[in-house]
């Protein structure tokens, strides 16, 4: 993905100003800056929440212009906010698939499924874990809940 250039404003308020960006397919961005930096704006416009005033964004040397999150997520681009998004009442491969849970030809849930492809990829990400349906999410630690969405990204960009 390519930024060029890409502006949003509030009002008066340049909320991104300029920015001009690379990233690359399988890695993991961590984006740092003062409070009202710009941050969270610039995330949101690069995963469809928000469209820019101006400038540019290119997937694969292609620009496009993303309508919703889901136009971003169907060009590769899995975005993890801070609120993680994530559902306390549901484990670790419910979270996974929230959104886009795996079904069975008589389209009920498909649980067994789901967790064999949490378990594939949460393998990779800790070799000694072993078991993720009883990974709680209600849990208030904070690196299990970004743990988990890291996992998601990972999961449904099959890196």
């Amino acid at each position: 993905m390519q930024v060029r250039q890409l502006s949003k404003h509030f009002g008066g308020v340049h909320a991104v100003d300029h920015v001009d960006c690379d990233l690359y397919v399988g890695e993991c961005v961590g984006l740092l800056g003062h409070n009202g930096a710009g941050k969270t704006v610039l995330s949101k416009m690069l995963s469809g929440v928000y469209a820019p005033d101006s400038g540019s964004i290119l997937v694969r040397g292609e620009e496009v212009h993303f309508e919703s999150p889901r136009d971003a997520r169907a060009a590769g681009i899995e975005t993890i906010f801070q609120s993680l998004a994530l559902a306390d009442n549901l484990d670790g491969p419910g979270n996974l698939f929230i959104g886009r849970e795996l079904m069975t030809k008589w389209r009920t849930l498909d649980s067994r499924r789901m967790e064999f492809e949490s378990s594939k990829v949460i393998a990779r990400l800790n070799p000694n874990f072993k078991n993720s349906s009883t990974r709680c999410c209600g849990c208030p630690a904070a690196n299990g809940r970004r743990s988990r969405s890291v996992e998601r990204c990972i999961l449904m960009r099959g890196y």
